[in-house]
């Protein structure tokens, strides 16, 4: 369904350029991603990798004409940045530097992240869960949401737990800069992106609100409780430009 949103939308054209990680879902977008732009006969400029065999098969098949890599998660992506010019080392720390000159997150067209949680103001958690308790870093992912049109595919639940909640538990990525949730149960456009809602506005996808989707999930699930923290400040949550935006607590015993 991200695949067929961003092709509908619009999006996909000859010359855009994607990222997306390397976790099952965004692999598969991009395998979608291949096979739209074969039938139209369109190549991308540049994806931004976390590099894999995936992205390196469409990248030597001609889909894409630049890969600018940040990590390479598989052999495939070190044999690839090794032998073709245009497999390019890129570092985070210019790439990804909000205050940095290299920095091209901004001119991204398609960026396909993952969230633990959003609340339906479009916030999003991506380190810790429902549950409270700290999961990883956030690595660049705050860093990507500078892009043109930002999609977080998220399953509605998971292990039970509603993923779309009233408030994140972590605030990570503020709301505003989030364009699109795509669930299994139905795709939310963020109100303020009036232009993919005109272009979406005869689509069959299943285009619902936040809200929605969260009844959908609740009704499914329940509404859990939420976690009981301590005053212990374990973790802080500092965006792009240093400013710290949230906290972690630890759990009660």
């Amino acid at each position: 369904m991200t695949a067929q949103f961003c092709d509908e939308a619009g999006l996909i054209q000859d010359g855009f350029s994607f990222q997306a990680g390397a976790g099952g879902t965004s692999l598969s977008i991009g395998i979608y991603f291949g096979e739209i732009m074969r039938k139209r006969g369109i190549k991308a400029r540049f994806a931004r990798g976390g590099s894999n065999q995936y992205l390196v098969d469409m990248f030597e098949e001609g889909l894409i004409e630049h890969i600018l890599d940040g990590q390479t998660f598989d052999l495939e992506g070190v044999r690839s940045m090794r032998e073709n010019p245009t497999h390019v080392n890129t570092s985070p720390f210019t790439s990804y530097n909000y205050h940095g000159k290299g920095n091209f997150a901004s001119i991204i067209d398609i960026v396909i992240l993952g969230a633990t949680e959003v609340d339906v103001n479009f916030n999003a958690n991506v380190v810790t869960h429902s549950d409270g308790y700290l999961l990883h870093g956030i690595g660049g992912w705050q860093n990507c949401l500078f892009g043109k049109t930002v999609i977080l595919p998220i399953p509605l639940f998971r292990d039970r737990i509603p993923v779309i909640v009233d408030e994140v538990t972590t605030l990570c990525g503020p709301g505003e800069l989030i364009d699109v949730i795509v669930t299994e149960r139905g795709i939310a456009i963020n109100p303020k992106r009036k232009d993919l809602f005109e272009k979406l506005k005869d689509s069959n996808l299943p285009i619902k609100t936040l809200k929605e989707l969260q009844a959908e999930a609740e009704e499914i699930c329940g509404k859990p409780k939420k976690p009981d923290f301590d005053d212990e400040v374990i973790a802080a949550i500092k965006w792009v430009d240093g400013t710290v935006i949230d906290v972690v607590r630890k759990i009660k015993e």
